[in-house]
């Protein structure tokens, strides 16, 4: 049985804060647990780990179940789930490892990424260096809870401690006055977990640095990189919808320009949903166009039979310095 350096980290939505009461990983062999951090309030970002806990230097054998107990404030609502996770595909993504354009060789996950959100909702990664790969989702059950494995401060009801921890999570005004008016959008977590689609980027007058999109963030917590052109294989997969898109354009003249592209969350949805066909690839084109001395940037996405520009969006862009492209795998 395969063993690797392995470590355990917490992760939850932003604005919905969440606590992890207790938290286990328990290894395929039945030699013992990794534990998942536990006891601060999460509201790092769905997929972000928070704490970082290296227990002991041995190599350990992978988890093959899960035991939580937690925490959602937003709901003033304890959960515990058990579960049983799907052991040989994590031993498969562990075994195959990838090759990782930072660290510039083949590599392999090192850390279980364990997600709570409203719901009850669980879902775990794996994470290395960039990438990022659910292997799980399900959801814990609501259970009756003892306030004092949150809180046994007599100074503070339960309903004072669970207001402080959402205005704690959401900072400002604007955003506990928009918590007020929506309330908690049970549902969406599993939205992001089932929305995956045949999709794939295409670059119009815009070659790539490194013929690489060096980062994707994806609405359900995953994040990869993608080679371009890319392989059959890869491009015959399914994908979860992009959040965050960051790739570096080999401008014709001038340095490279390092784009990071954010898309809105309501609008890029409604539009794969509605391009979406059954046995179709939807082509997600990225295109510059030259008029009149200035570089007009659109993105489309296309099914076949029609196309529809994509224009909710935030873009960043910063100039770096020329360099050699990296070396592929």
């Amino acid at each position: 049985m395969a063993k690797y350096e392995l470590q355990a980290t917490e992760s939850a939505p932003k604005g919905y804060p969440m606590q992890i009461i207790s938290g286990d990983l328990s290894y395929h062999d039945g030699s013992g647990s990794l534990y998942v951090p536990e006891g601060v309030l999460l509201y790092n970002g769905w997929g972000d780990g928070r704490s970082s806990h290296v227990v002991g230097d041995d190599k350990k054998p992978l988890p093959d179940r899960l035991h939580i107990v937690f925490f959602s404030y937003s709901e003033n609502q304890f959960y515990e789930g058990d579960f049983q996770l799907p052991y040989e595909k994590i031993a498969s993504l562990f075994a195959e490892g990838h090759y990782s354009p930072n660290a510039e060789k083949k590599i392999t996950y090192d850390s279980f990424v364990v997600g709570v959100a409203p719901g009850g909702v669980v879902t775990v990664w794996l994470w290395a260096i960039e990438k990022r790969t659910e292997v799980f989702f399900g959801k814990a059950k609501k259970i009756e809870g003892n306030w004092k494995w949150i809180n046994d401060n007599p100074d503070y009801t339960r309903e004072e401690y669970v207001r402080l921890g959402i205005k704690d999570a959401l900072k400002t005004k604007e955003a506990i006055a928009a918590y007020e008016k929506n309330g908690v959008p049970l549902g969406l977590w599993e939205k992001y977990h089932k929305a995956r689609y045949h999709w794939v980027p295409v670059f119009t007058n815009m070659p790539l640095y490194d013929e690489r999109i060096a980062l994707i963030d994806y609405f359900n917590g995953e994040r990869d990189y993608l080679d371009y052109p890319m392989k059959k294989a890869i491009s015959e997969q399914t994908r979860a919808v992009p959040e965050m898109i960051n790739f570096v354009w080999k401008q014709p003249y001038g340095k490279p320009l390092d784009i990071e592209i954010f898309f809105d969350k309501k609008s890029i949805f409604k539009l794969f949903e509605k391009m979406y066909k059954p046995g179709v690839t939807l082509k997600f084109e990225f295109r510059v166009v030259e008029t009149n001395g200035k570089n007009d940037f659109t993105m489309w996405l296309h099914n076949g039979t029609g196309s529809v520009e994509i224009k909710d969006f935030r873009l960043e862009t910063y100039g770096i310095p020329d360099r050699a492209p990296q070396p592929h795998e």
